[in-house]
């Protein structure tokens, strides 16, 4: 039987996640991936719709008939832009991370911007028209994720849309916790895109552990410990930043259990949700940054995304493989095919195995559909 929710547009690694806490999870998400319905004690589909957003009325109607108002309630992607949603959601059920009141201050650029600015921490500029001459800006949508939605430019063409300063550099992940008081840096992930003609920087994933300079690694365990206490953050989360030669910026905060979980969550960590749980309690563990080493190595995770009108022909799928999709599930361009995991001694190593893999599972869709895929 269920004792814990978790709920996403993919719930399928905060499933994994709960499984090593040893929990039960509800499931609630938009795909029901093969692996996520093996995983879950219980699997509730949401309404799929064209924009793949979360449905506030499904949600609800299916928390409803599914869910235990005494169980934790742990949301994933696709909340960040709806916080009013995430209040609701708290007034019934027990919600374990963050509410509204948090999502206003970090989703909102422009009130995340002044916050940053109060604290001293380095970031980029945004604006709310048009960018100044000179510099280069990508426009983003508030409240979004997965990279999809960004794209150069000098004004503002959408509304919900606001552009922030491209800043050269690295584009790294620090995963930590914080208890509304304090913050616990826990590692750092390299990350990538991987662009195509709509989506230039579409979210490719992630490798770590990674190293950083000392001085950068207590800039940011310090500026996270300023944040947290500035804005009552709880839980899981994480800060995309930009390493460069000048320092690093802090480029937008996670609030939520992200990607990196698939990178993480195994030793020498412990379980991670259980860490989030404890955490959104109050209860912040003494743990130390985790560094590369050689006992045990590296993990990458990226995203597969099919280039073209295909079919999953497939019987079967190597283990590497996540977010499995049932037998004859029809994918588009763009659309995300599954998780391709790596291994190594490194994040390099690790990456460059998983770019191999994803290859050949490419090839392997190609073979046993041919003429759908490129």
């Amino acid at each position: 039987m269920p004792d814990i929710v978790v709920a996403a547009l993919s719930a399928r690694a905060l499933a994994a996640a709960a499984r090593r806490a040893g929990r039960e999870p509800l499931v609630i998400d938009l795909f029901g991936d093969e692996d996520t319905r093996t995983l879950a004690a219980e699997m509730v589909p949401l309404r799929r719709r064209d924009s793949l957003a979360i449905d506030a009325a499904d949600l609800i109607e299916k928390l409803e008939i599914h869910a235990s108002a005494s169980w934790p309630l742990v949301l994933g992607s696709g909340f960040e832009a709806a916080p009013d949603l995430v209040d609701r959601l708290a007034a019934r059920w027990r919600l374990a991370g963050n509410g509204g009141a948090v999502l206003r201050q970090v989703k909102d650029p422009f009130a995340f911007s002044r916050l940053l600015t109060s604290l001293d921490i380095a970031h980029p500029r945004i604006f709310a028209e048009v960018a100044p001459t000179g510099v280069e800006a990508l426009e983003k949508a508030i409240g979004a994720s997965g990279g999809a939605h960004i794209h150069p430019a000098q004004r503002v063409q959408a509304s919900g849309h606001y552009l922030q300063e491209r800043i050269e550099g690295r584009a790294i992940s620090a995963l930590f916790l914080a208890n509304g008081a304090e913050a616990r840096l826990l590692a750092f992930s390299g990350q990538w895109c991987a662009p195509d003609a709509a989506s230039p920087y579409r979210y490719g994933g992630a490798a770590g552990p990674i190293a950083v300079p000392l001085s950068v690694e207590h800039g940011v365990a310090e500026a996270l410990d300023r944040l947290a206490g500035a804005t009552g953050l709880v839980g899981l989360a994480s800060a995309d930043l930009i390493l460069s030669r000048d320092g690093w910026s802090l480029i937008e905060l996670n609030p939520r259990p992200g990607a990196t979980l698939d990178i993480f969550d195994r030793p020498p960590f412990p379980p991670l949700l259980r860490l989030h749980l404890d955490t959104c309690e109050g209860r912040l563990p003494d743990l130390a940054p985790l560094r590369p080493a050689p006992e045990f190595g590296a993990r990458a995770a990226g995203i597969l995304y099919a280039t073209a009108e295909s079919t999953m022909r497939l019987d079967t799928l190597p283990p590497h493989i996540a977010d499995r999709p049932a037998f004859g599930t029809r994918l588009h361009p763009g659309d995300p095919v599954c998780t391709v995991f790596g291994e190594g001694h490194d994040a390099e190593e690790a990456r460059g195995l998983m770019l191999l893999r994803m290859d050949a599972l490419w090839e392997a869709m190609r073979r046993a559909s041919p003429g759908a895929t490129e």
